[in-house]
């Protein structure tokens, strides 16, 4: 009885972890999420204990579940609603993901300005320009 409870505990956990980095908005999406029943609580020679987290070099956040495993999820939200004209690249060594025009990926990839988000008619400048 004991364990089942542990095993329930140990998948809400799970479930909490996996769904932190889900955002409000529905222009977002968190990536996807995996589940290593084999993973081991070891990356780049540094081991991790129960419930302790690290972000791989192709941007997974993964949390250590010992002994029932490694759970990972894509870090950082990702723009899925952009026109045609754009598409979402990865900052240059970051995991964070942005919506660019495609003939030129230093220009944000902007339209319908009287139909986008009240936070995001705010003009673009330099502070928060995602990639250069």
């Amino acid at each position: 009885m004991a364990l089942a409870a542990a095993g329930g505990g140990v998948f809400l956990a799970l479930l909490l972890f996996l769904s932190a980095g889900v955002p409000c908005s529905s222009v977002y999406n968190s990536g996807e999420c995996f589940f290593n029943t084999k993973g081991s609580c070891e990356h780049m020679g540094q081991m991790y204990g129960i419930g302790e987290s690290w972000i791989t070099s192709d941007c997974y956040q993964c949390v250590c579940m010992e002994p029932f495993g490694v759970g990972c999820c894509d870090h950082g939200p990702q723009p899925v609603d952009y026109p045609d004209w754009c598409e979402v690249i990865r900052k240059p060594d970051s995991c964070m993901s942005v919506a660019v025009m495609r003939v030129n990926h230093k220009l944000p990839c902007l339209w319908g300005r009287g139909r986008l988000r009240p936070d995001a008619r705010k003009p673009w400048n330099s502070d928060n320009d995602p990639l250069f």
